[in-house]
Parts: structure tokens; sequence; C-alpha cells
């Protein structure tokens, strides 16, 4: 069943309202008002009749100073306005001001042998006017009730929730984090945004302070070393022998420091994908560069290197600098695992539908935990407990993959180790 916004919902009960109130005030006049005005139209008449008959018998063939004198006892007594007027049309006696606005009967009558008009009104305005008072405020009533109902619903609706929403933005400027709510459905939604964005900041603040206790932590082991080694270097007594091991440790450690910086550096460039320098390759040509670039290299270590490939005429659009990081970063957190032991690395490609698979398994030990399993490509995560490395390689093989419309996952190996696999579109 189709489900309305709140919007078109408050709309429709607004015209439901409408209708109901035009529904009611034609009902109201058709059936009540209108035969109330006529009876009480009738009954005036019938009372100004009545009124003027009893003066007109009570004055007739009297003298008009008699008459006039008889008039205003009358209306002393029973209430009412009445004007006298000769047969030219000039008023002789009334107790009215405006005669124009008088619901009115008239009829002539005899005074002195001569014809006078003579008109009485019970009543100062139009029949049914009490009526119509009560009519307009029956309607004032609806309407009243129609813009609370509306202004409470608008109120529940948008503007409570605006607040609230507004509140928790200036509430987080001073340090304290939102949170869901049950709202109206389109402000939930906005609230709920709100609030992942929050998390979304406060976890790459998070990262961030990661990622500089992680570097500072780091630098300062092999910086140590380098004082130290320095330290000593200031003994006058110290053999040229000695100065030299100490001059290569510091070398050796500036070196290491160095190599930290640049793979903080590649991390942040590979979160911009306009600089991709991208290209079609062909898989056998990547199966050779992995060959030609650690396969000697990892004989040295005794571990035994295959690349095994089933679509060598295949290709993939990549940024061949990059791609080619992505395998080295791969095969060294895979050699660093080894500790110096022989070993196996398989990388197997594959063509499955419009992707080509890449699996990078070694037979290292694995990770047994399956939470470390899930955060390896995190920054800075590492299960190395000694923390030799910073932890940023897998995390920079990812964004790498992510950025040429890939995707990358871990899994253990076949082979007792780890396996590393990313899939890229073919070309």
């Amino acid at each position: 069943m189709k489900k309305f916004s709140s919007k078109t919902m408050t709309l429709l009960f607004v015209i439901i309202l409408l209708a109901i109130n035009s529904g009611l005030l034609i009902s109201y006049y058709k059936f009540y008002l209108s035969d109330q005005m006529l009876n009480d139209l009738v009954e005036a008449k019938n009372q100004n009749h009545d009124s003027l008959y009893v003066i007109t018998k009570g004055i007739e063939g009297k003298k008009l100073d008699e008459s006039i004198e008889l008039i205003s006892l009358y209306v002393d007594n029973n209430g009412g306005y009445v004007t006298l007027k000769d047969d030219e049309g000039k008023i002789i006696f009334t107790n009215a001001k405006d005669v124009s606005k008088l619901f009115s009967s008239t009829t002539m009558v005899l005074i002195e042998n001569d014809n006078y008009e003579l008109t009485y009104s019970k009543i100062s305005t139009t029949p049914g006017i009490k009526l119509l008072r009560n009519f307009m405020f029956y309607e004032i009533i609806i309407v009243s009730t129609v813009i609370i109902v509306v202004f409470f619903i608008s109120s529940k609706k948008i503007i409570d929730p605006i607040e609230t929403i507004t509140k928790d933005i200036n509430a987080y400027k001073f340090g304290k984090r939102p949170y869901k709510r049950k709202m109206p459905k389109n402000m939930q939604r906005i609230q709920n945004a709100f609030v992942d964005m929050v998390d979304s900041l406060e976890l790459e603040k998070e990262s961030q302070n990661q990622i500089i206790a992680s570097i500072s932590h780091d630098i300062k082991t092999p910086l140590t070393s380098v004082i130290g080694y320095a330290s000593r270097l200031k003994n006058k007594d110290l053999s040229d022998e000695k100065k030299a091991v100490y001059i290569e440790k510091i070398y050796d450690k500036a070196l290491n420091m160095k190599g930290i910086l640049e793979e903080f550096d590649d991390y942040q460039s590979c979160n911009i994908k306009d600089t991709l320098k991208l290209e079609d390759v062909s898989i056998k040509e990547l199966s050779n560069f992995i060959k030609s670039d650690y396969e000697i290299e990892l004989k040295d270590k005794k571990i035994t290197l295959k690349v095994m490939s089933n679509c060598d005429n295949k290709k993939v659009r990549v940024d061949l600098i990059k791609i080619k990081r992505v395998f080295g970063n791969i095969i060294t957190n895979s050699v660093t695992h080894f500790n110096g032991a022989s070993g196996i690395i398989n990388v197997n490609i594959s063509s499955r539908g419009n992707l080509i698979r890449f699996e990078i398994a070694d037979s290292g030990g694995g990770i047994s935990d399956e939470k470390d399993l899930k955060r390896i490509f995190e920054p800075l995560y590492t299960t190395d407990p000694s923390r030799k490395i910073s932890g940023l390689g897998l995390s920079i093989c990812k964004q790498i993959i992510g950025s040429l419309d890939g995707r990358i996952y871990a899994k253990n190996s076949d082979i007792k180790g780890l396996s590393i696999v990313f899939v890229l579109p073919k070309v």
C-alpha cells in the first residue's frame, strides 16, 4: 500500500476539514437558517402590523396634538419607532434617528380630516441578524479549531523536530554528541543523517589521532637510537671502528624514519582519485612484473613464488605504478610474517564474468582471530605485537583498489596462511 508523506497527509486533512465545514454551513443555512430568517421576517411584519393597527385605531379622527401625545404614550409603554408624515412628506413626529435603516410597516391614517403617513418599526435591525451572528460565531469556532489543529500538527511534525535538530547541532559545538531519535519520517531521516555524519567525523578524528600517535611512536623508537648513538660519538676516546659502526646505525635508523614518513605520504596520496594515470594493462604484463621484481629476491629468502593465470590475454584499466604498489605491499606484508623462515607465496589470477580476480596467498600462519582478519585494512592497524611496522601498507592497498572501482578483502588461505583477494573490472 502506498504511503503518503506528512505534507500530503496534512494537506489532505485540511481539505477534508474544509469540505466538512462547507457541508455543515450549507446544511445549516438550507435546513435551519433560511427557514428561521423567513419566520423572523413574518413574525416581525405581524408585530409591526398589530402595533400599527392599535396606534391607528387610537389616533384616527383625533386632533394632531392629541394624536402625537397618544403615539408618544404608546411608544413609551410598548417600545418601537414611529414616524408621522403629512401629505407633503414632512415629518411631523419621529423617535427614530434613521428611519431608512429600520424594518418598518406603513399605513395611512386620517387626523383632523387630513391624511398622514404613519410608519412603525418594532425592531432596529433586519430579522435574522441574531441568527447571522450565531452563524458567524459558529464559523469562527470552526476556522479557529482548524487553525489550532493544523498548527498543532505542523508543530509536532515540523517545528518541534527542527528545534530539536537545531539544539543537537548547537550542543555538538560544545562536545555533546547527538543520538538518533524517533521523529516524523522526513525529520527523522535528517536527524539520523546528522548523527551518522557526526559519527563519521568522530571516527575520522579518532583515526587522525591514531595516525598521529602511531607515527609518533614509530618515529620515536629509531629517533631515540639516533640520539643515543650520536651521544656516544661525542666521546673523544671512541675508536674509528666504533665511530663507523655508530654512524652506520644512525644512517639505518634515519632510513627507517624516512620509510615510515614515505609510507604515510603514500597513504595520503592514495585518497586522491584524480591523480590516477590510467592505462590498459594486460594480465600477462602484470604476471611478468611480479615474477621479475620478486622471484629472485624471495628465492634468496627461501620463499617460493608461484604466479598462475588463466587469462593472460585479458586487460584491466589501472594506474600501473599504483597497482605495482599493491602487489609490493601485500607481498612485503607476507614476508614479514615468515619471520625469516621458508615459505610459499602463490599469486592466482583468474577471469570471472566481467571481473578479474587476484589472490595472493601465503603460508605464513594466517590470522586466527576473526576480528583481526576484518580489521587488517584499517589505517595503522597491525597484528604485529612489537609494532615494528606502521600498519599502513594494506590500508594503502584498499585505497588504491577502491580508487580503481575494485574490491579487496582478506581470508585465511588453503596453504595455512593469509590470502589477500581483490577484484578489478575487465576492460
